[in-house]
């Protein structure tokens, strides 16, 4: 009896894993997912006692994190040592370009004057 009984909770729907399987796919402790799957939105179905996540949802869960991590990224884009932000390569060509002009237009004032 005690070997059926095994047999079929070994069972698992296709495509889904269990707490360690689970955890190791997406990189994090077994514990964790156990105590915070909810809280970290990670859909999962319960099969009697047996709680199981679906591939699927793990790779969105994966995908979640993946751009929250781009976007706080690009939110904490720094400038280098020495470089500012008024006079950034761009605004620096800009401050050339203006003072060439300046030049161009005192130049064409004494030639007229």
């Amino acid at each position: 009896m005690s070997a059926a009984k095994r047999k079929t909770v070994a069972i698992e729907p296709r495509g889904s894993l269990r707490y360690a399987a689970a955890a190791a796919y997406i990189g994090i402790a077994e514990g964790t997912l156990r105590n915070q799957h909810e809280t970290l939105g990670i859909r999962s179905l319960e099969i009697g006692r047996i709680r199981c996540f679906r591939i699927e949802d793990l790779d969105d869960f994966l995908e979640r994190k993946l751009l929250e991590t781009e976007r706080k990224q690009l939110r904490k884009k720094r400038r280098g040592r020495g470089e500012s932000l008024v006079l950034g390569a761009d605004f620096s060509f800009w401050l050339v370009i203006a003072a060439l002009l300046l030049v161009v237009l005192v130049r064409l004032s004494f030639l007229t004057a």
